[in-house]
């Protein structure tokens, strides 16, 4: 018996993992892997962030990313799944907020972790313009160690 996840167990992780690792390519340096929340929806990753954010234009050049979602801690309870994808960059604030409403929806947790009300310098900046970071996975690698005890 294998310790991969099944698609069913597959969309389950991505409902219930409040962030996940994306990493991306940056030309002549290492890959950065960066902590962000996001959403699972129709089978594609979801994730918003400011346009003028450093990973933006890495991501545009080179738009072929891996993304990891990981948990447990003592071995028979570690599971981790590893996205290979496409990722899309859209800039069009319609569409970025409606995915941002979205991905609040499918992740009610965050609501839990944000604050009410932001202190105005914070305001300020997440008025910003954002960009809407959409990857289309090409492989999935998966393993849950519990699945060993069976």
């Amino acid at each position: 018996m294998g310790v991969e996840l099944s698609a069913q167990e597959i969309d389950q992780y991505l409902l219930s993992s409040p962030r996940i690792i994306l990493c991306i390519n940056r030309p002549g340096k290492a890959p950065l892997p960066l902590p962000m929340w996001f959403g699972w929806i129709d089978g594609k990753i979801y994730m918003h962030t400011l346009q003028s954010s450093k990973k933006i234009q890495p991501v545009r050049e080179n738009p072929e990313v891996s993304c990891l979602v990981e948990s447990g801690e003592e071995y028979f309870s570690l599971k981790a799944l590893l996205i290979i994808g496409h990722c899309d960059v859209i800039d069009d604030q319609a569409e970025v907020r409606k995915y941002a409403e979205l991905i609040t929806q499918t992740k009610p947790i965050y609501k839990k972790y944000r604050p009410e009300s932001w202190p105005p310098h914070l305001q300020r900046h997440y008025e910003k313009p954002r960009s809407l970071l959409r990857i289309t996975p090409k492989s999935f690698t998966s393993w849950d160690f519990n699945k060993i005890r069976r």
